[in-house]
């Protein structure tokens, strides 16, 4: 809902932020200067004029109410529904005797029913208005920031072509970038390659690699707080009502059974995706909204890759098998082997939903570049993330670690986005009082003005003009000249 408001409010400035200028008619009275005894001075008569009107001032104010107003119906909304979901999961839960389903739908009622009051009073006591105004000047000193950077860079056409691109001088300012959300998935048909006469996941089950039972959601070796939501899909064809939603047609516990002890002869086809088609929306959805913070509007279309490597189901979350994961199953370009295909790959961003790592990650990034931060650069660029409970806090995790790709380290306070619970303090030092005032200020987690600017540092360095909205400069090829037998290169 946060980012309809964000949309709407881009919408407006995209529209009319810049200078509207109008033309008005008007009329004046026009009279001779004369002495009043002269005649010719008792006579007037009336001019239309055309008058040039510039309005800022509405737009602004148009701004704030409409983000107002959104942000209060958003929360209503959004806490309504989480109850709502909340309450649902607890009855199903108590049904079906699901203690998990039960313990599931409470917390969902309370941290919405919690958030909900939060956000509702933060509107109230004009933590947003204030946090409003504060994002608009911030807005102009990272306008000014990138200019300074991009003015120091680029000169001419180049530097012509990317302000425009970015709306630097007017409209919603920021990086266009248009990348792909990745969903791994398992086929219950693939053969393996050890045995070709058997299902691939028949083999890495019987092998120990993966546990099947586990990725099917019958079994919960991780712990409560670490379960993940994956989802089975049998391949049958299944003739439905429509009406719009997510669609599920789920293997049972025992047609899972039958199809391993039967080494994957009987039973259903199936798939299993490694996180629920609302999961992963959600999360790319924060990941949108966050990424403006940033001054970069994230776009992605969403596509199911399958794997079929045990490592590749099951990750080690070690930076270097990661790195090959994305060339390997994505085709990510090794900077090793091809510096410009990889610097050009930064220009499309990968996310990949994952089904689990073998410790206790959420979520793991490539960056290809080395940052000011100290942040190592990888052969390739990329991040993975995996699905948990409850969403309400690692609905994050997609952005986190694009924060990394884009250069971004991680940082103390969980009123930060680049906040790590791994390696970082809940509180920035002594400022306890300071992460609470950012919470009821901004409501969530958030990027701040410097990790925008340390952003556009990384971008301007390390990405392709093209990237940024340039066009590229194309010679044209000439006739080769008598006798010569070569022509000009096109480039």
């Amino acid at each position: 809902m946060a980012l309809v408001c964000t949309e709407v409010t881009e919408w407006i400035e995209e529209e009319v932020s810049k200078p509207v200028e109008e033309w008005e008619e008007r009329q004046e009275k026009r009279c001779k200067d004369y002495p009043w005894y002269d005649p010719r001075g008792w006579v007037c008569w009336f001019v239309t004029v055309l008058v040039k009107v510039v309005r800022w001032v509405v737009v602004i104010v148009g701004k704030w109410v409409t983000r107002t107003v959104c942000t209060i119906v958003g929360v209503v909304v959004e806490a309504v529904v989480d109850i709502a979901a909340g309450l649902w999961d607890m009855v199903v839960g108590i049904v079906t005797l699901d203690w998990r389903r039960i313990l599931d739908g409470f917390l969902r009622i309370v941290i919405g029913g919690v958030l909900g009051i939060i956000r509702l009073a933060r509107v109230a006591l004009l933590g947003d208005t204030i946090d409003y105004i504060i994002e608009e000047i911030n807005k102009e000193r990272l306008r000014r920031y990138v200019r300074g950077l991009l003015e120091a860079k680029y000169s001419g056409d180049t530097l012509s072509q990317i302000k425009e691109a970015i709306r630097l001088d007017h409209g919603a300012f920021g990086l266009r970038l248009h990348g792909t959300a990745y969903r791994t998935k398992l086929d219950s048909q693939t053969p393996s390659t050890r045995e070709p006469g058997v299902p691939n996941l028949v083999v890495l089950h019987e092998q120990g690699a993966i546990n099947l039972r586990a990725l099917c959601g019958f079994e919960f070796p991780e712990g409560y707080w670490n379960r993940k939501r994956y989802k089975t899909l049998k391949k049958e064809t299944v003739v439905g009502g429509g009406g719009g939603g997510e669609f599920d047609n789920p293997i049972s516990a025992d047609e899972l059974d039958t199809y391993l002890s039967s080494r994957g002869a009987e039973g259903p086809a199936f798939v299993v995706l490694a996180m629920r088609d609302g999961v992963r929306d959600s999360k790319l959805s924060v990941a949108r909204e966050k990424g403006r913070e940033l001054a970069l509007m994230l776009d992605f279309d969403t596509e199911d890759r399958e794997v079929t490597e045990a490592a590749h189901i099951v990750h080690t979350g070690v930076p270097v098998a990661q790195t090959r994961f994305l060339v390997d199953v994505f085709g990510r370009r090794d900077k090793n082997v091809d510096p410009d295909g990889a610097t050009a790959d930064l220009c499309h961003p990968v996310a990949v939903g994952v089904f689990r790592y073998t410790n206790t990650l959420r979520g793991l990034a490539s960056n290809l570049h080395e940052s000011r931060c100290g942040l190592d650069g990888k052969s390739a660029s990329g991040v993975t993330f995996v699905d948990n409970l409850p969403d309400d806090i690692w609905k994050y995790v997609p952005i986190h670690e694009l924060g990394h790709y884009f250069g971004l380290c991680h940082t103390d306070g969980v009123d930060r986005i680049m906040y790590s619970p791994k390696t970082n303090s809940w509180w920035r030092g002594w400022a306890i009082p300071r992460t609470l005032l950012n919470l009821w200020l901004q409501g969530e987690p958030t990027f701040t003005y410097g990790e925008a600017k340390a952003t556009w540092d990384y971008v301007v360095a390390h990405f392709a003009p093209q990237c940024l909205g340039a066009r590229p400069v194309v010679i044209e090829a000439r006739p080769a000249a008598a006798g010569t037998g070569a022509a000009d290169t096109v480039a």
